[in-house]
């Protein structure tokens, strides 16, 4: 039986393993390129917001660059986050063995977690959100202990791996908070609060250091408090408690577990095989509704980790409500599978079946919609009109996707370049002085291709009909998904 269950694990994180390793996403993120730049250059290497992320990773390049070993540092970030997830679901499988959960019943919460959009997702790129879960996890883990045996080394332990998290990701507060909070429910007395907060200090001492020896700057208050939140004092979180947030934030409920883009529309009028994942998704769920109708899919446990489960909801609202607090933010969103599962497999055992139909749902449609595609495809090849921008140094470019400005900087090392503007970032009498000034003026924007999504909705820039009155010359076009993208060379005079 052990044998068989052994293979059954291990076949399971195989399968899990190559479905990461072997789809890294081809269609890199701003951020993306921007934290790869970051490493690669020796620059920003402690971001307030995520303080250790890009400098963990320079670390784990640093034995391979002293030896001259050249590493693809964008691609062994995707990796590292890879082989992260990984860790996560296995700290996962632990601690659902930690609460007797029987053996089918683990897996297949670790394919449901494995095969969810943004875990997917992230776990596929170049970001700073997969990393935390996993010392999140191990903080969940340990105040689990302390419920076998109230030990001050499981104290200890689970502030640390809180606090490290945020280390990595500040999102992760509400998480140590929430555990916080626990311990103190539990134990009720003050001792337990300052035995959790003690090794939490070496997140305050971590952005000391950081701040002296490597921003240079002197310690104050003042300097203390906009270094931590340095994003907020920057503009660089968004906040809209309109219509717009509201819909964002409902839309990017639903994405945190399935792929819900305009792209989908977009392969199914490339290639009419992408009917197929909807029919059979559409069919799974009507099997799943059926299974749900007959009230026999949850039974509920009777056990004495209630609080486990109500610190772990709390935690799941904080950070719900914060991603709402930045306009519906879905990177805020990324532990929730975690947390939700946590709470439902404490509380409740769920049928088998209705598992396995889940599983497959969520694999079958993010696999053929997000990660598959992710992989596969370029949607805007814009990698062509960076690599023409840096053949061509010398004349100033109007680019439409801010993507692309940051693939210049990861590989050139030039950030925020004078001569290449951002169509977001300007207006008619920037560009009117750079006619006046130059004459010229290569741009992407005119008939770039585009699709409804965020940044579409949110937009306010519309500069078009500027260009009407100048001579129009076409230098590149290049193809991709979304469809042909035309760099022109906009002239006061006829070419």
């Amino acid at each position: 039986m052990e044998k068989i269950k052994l293979f059954n694990k291990s076949f399971v994180f195989i399968v899990v393993s190559l479905m990461y390793f072997l789809f890294l996403t081809n269609n890199s993120s701003l951020d993306s390129y921007a934290y790869a730049g970051y490493v690669k250059y020796n620059h920003y290497l402690f971001t307030p917001h995520h303080l250790f992320s890009n400098a963990f990773i320079y670390l784990l390049i640093y034995p391979f660059k002293s030896l001259g070993i050249h590493i693809n540092i964008l691609l062994f970030s995707k990796i590292i986050n890879s082989f992260f997830q990984i860790i996560n679901l296995l700290i996962f499988y632990r601690i659902l063995s930690f609460l007797k959960i029987n053996e089918k019943e683990k897996l297949l919460y670790v394919l449901g977690l494995a095969f969810s959009f943004s875990l997917w997702r992230f776990a596929t790129e170049n970001e700073t959100y997969i990393i935390p879960i996993a010392f999140s996890l191990l903080g969940s883990f340990y105040f689990l202990k302390n419920f076998e045996e109230k030990k001050v080394i499981y104290i200890f332990l689970s502030s640390l791996f809180g606090a490290i998290s945020c280390l990595f990701h500040q999102i992760h507060f509400f998480w140590w908070f929430g555990i916080l909070i626990g311990f103190y429910i539990y134990n009720k007395n003050a001792k337990t609060i300052f035995q959790y907060i003690i090794p939490a200090l070496i997140v305050p001492i971590s952005y000391v250091l950081v701040l002296i020896l490597y921003e240079k700057q002197d310690i104050s208050i003042y300097n203390m408090i906009h270094f931590v939140f340095h994003d907020f004092f920057q503009g660089s979180v968004d906040t809209n408690f309109g219509w717009k947030g509201i819909f964002f934030q409902l839309l990017n409920s639903f994405r945190t577990f399935f792929q819900l883009h305009p792209n989908i529309y977009i392969l199914i009028q490339k290639n009419w095989i992408y009917i197929l994942p909807i029919i059979i998704t559409l069919y799974l769920s009507v099997r799943l509704i059926g299974i749900v109708l007959k009230r026999e899919s949850l039974t509920k446990k009777n056990n004495k980790l209630s609080l486990f489960t109500t610190i772990h909801l709390y935690i799941f609202i904080a950070n719900y409500l914060f991603a709402f607090y930045n306009y519906g933010n879905i990177e805020f969103m990324v532990m929730l599978p975690y947390l939700l599962a946590l709470i439902i497999a404490v509380k409740y055992s769920i049928h088998p079946k209705l598992l396995s139909l889940l599983v497959g749902i969520l694999f079958i449609w993010n696999f053929s919609f997000a990660i598959f595609p992710n992989h596969y495809y370029s949607y805007y090849n814009d990698e062509v009109l960076v690599d023409y921008i840096i053949a061509n140094p010398k004349k100033t470019f109007l680019i439409k996707n801010a993507t692309a400005l940051n693939h210049y900087f990861y590989k050139t090392g030039i950030d925020s370049p004078k001569r290449i503007i951002l169509y977001s970032k300007t207006n008619k009498e920037e560009l009117k002085n750079i006619m006046d000034k130059e004459g010229e003026l290569y741009t992407d924007i005119i008939d770039k291709p585009e699709i409804f999504n965020k940044e579409k909705m949110t937009s306010t820039t519309n500069l078009h009909q500027f260009f009407d009155h100048y001579y129009k010359d076409v230098i590149l076009t290049y193809k991709a998904l979304y469809g042909e993208t035309t760099v022109y060379k906009i002239s006061k005079v006829k070419p």
